[in-house]
């Protein structure tokens, strides 16, 4: 009995340690010029990649995470690789192997990708069953958090990072804005429900909400400059290119916007519902809905160039390069599509439903799948 007495008294021990292991992100790393510092890297989120890609792929790591993840992205800066999750947590991997460097831990969720700014990681959790978000200061060069804004609701949308700051919309439609040492610049209270991530140009911030309303704020004041009625509701991000808004709207419709008036350019009916954001380039745009069904569009016009079937369900932001379209599809694919001509090249049968947008940085694609599981392939040179 002293035995299992013994036993039993260890096994407590090893749990309550476990239970009590650090949460501490803390590393020594080179200053990076080019980060990818929030999801779609840039405020525009065009979700376009110039790199010459290749289909030679190597798988090059895995990790798991204790959570699921939402649509969101990985962020990266010089050597390390954050990711959130569900469960409240941050984790932070090596790019090289994929090693755990840290991780933080906080009661609530984490809906939305993390933002960087130089050394300090901002990160927006959740209160469960609470209608509050804790607004996260980091600094993971020093290991500790530096700052923290408690906000009245909840934060399940994209943050998005401008000049001088991020933005950031509550589910009820409260937008504030914060400078990167966490001061409140300005909020604007706009009393509807928003489930669309906002994308800005560095002057103006553009969301959508479930009113089927296109509303834009000068984000270096927040002043409205526009709410318009232009669609259905909106779970569709934005995306910014060239002065044109993209958003899809929960009838099928992919809208062309003026960023400066807010009226409509063009429109194209997907029939099935769009959550997924659009990825563009320089003349196309690319937009997919919950059939199954990848569309590329002529930015100038809205005319279609290809239509693609992948016989899923398309509800992840793809990556769009010069010469192909990576796309997550939840039925355990991802697919390499031919940039001009949509026919599909390659795909990859992964272990679960693909989440995360994939994200390329250092030769390297990263992508993510249901359960928490993140996964890498290298580009042979």
């Amino acid at each position: 009995m002293g035995f299992l007495k013994n036993v039993n008294v260890y096994l407590f021990f090893l749990i309550f340690i476990s239970g009590c292991a650090p949460s501490v992100i803390k590393l020594d790393t080179y200053e990076d010029n080019n980060p990818y510092s929030q999801f779609g890297k840039t405020s525009q989120r065009e979700f376009y990649y110039e790199y010459p890609m290749n289909l030679d792929l190597t798988e090059k790591w895995e990790s798991e995470i204790n959570g699921g993840f939402t649509n969101s992205s990985v962020v990266i800066y010089d050597s390390a690789v954050f990711i959130n999750d569900l469960s409240g947590r941050i984790y932070c991997f090596s790019i090289e192997n994929g090693k755990t460097l840290g991780k933080l831990k906080y009661k609530g969720s984490i809906f939305t990708t993390p933002i960087i700014h130089n050394t300090t990681l901002m990160f927006a959790i959740s209160r469960d069953n609470e209608n509050t978000t804790t607004l996260i200061y980091y600094d993971f060069k020093l290991g500790q958090e530096i700052s923290s804004v408690e906000i009245y609701g909840r934060v399940t949308v994209e943050m998005v990072k401008v000049n001088d700051g991020i933005i950031l919309i509550t589910e009820t439609g409260h937008v504030q804005k914060y400078d990167f040492s966490a001061k409140l610049i300005w909020d604007y209270e706009t009393k509807a429900f928003v489930h669309s991530s906002p994308a800005s140009d560095n002057i103006y911030l553009v969301y959508g909400n479930d009113d089927g309303e296109i509303i834009c704020i000068d984000s270096r004041n927040g002043n409205l400059v526009y709410r318009k009625k232009i669609g259905a509701l909106f779970y569709c991000g934005v995306v910014i290119s060239d002065n044109e808004i993209f958003i899809g709207d929960d009838n099928g419709t992919l809208y062309s916007i003026d960023l400066n008036s807010g009226n409509v350019n063009w429109s194209f009916q997907t029939n099935g519902k769009i959550k997924m954001e659009a990825a563009a380039d320089t003349n196309s745009v690319v937009i997919g809905n919950l059939n199954g069904e990848l569309f590329k569009l002529r930015k100038s016009d809205g005319k279609l160039t290809w239509k693609t079937e992948t016989h899923g369900l398309l509800n992840s932001t793809p990556l769009l390069t010069p010469k192909y379209l990576i796309v997550p599809e939840v039925n355990k694919k991802l697919y390499f599509i031919s940039a001009d001509k949509g026919a599909v090249v390659d795909s990859i049968l992964i272990e679960g439903r693909v989440k995360l947008s994939p994200v390329i940085k250092n030769n390297i694609l990263f992508i993510g799948y249901e359960n928490g599981n993140l996964k890498t392939y290298e580009f042979a040179p």
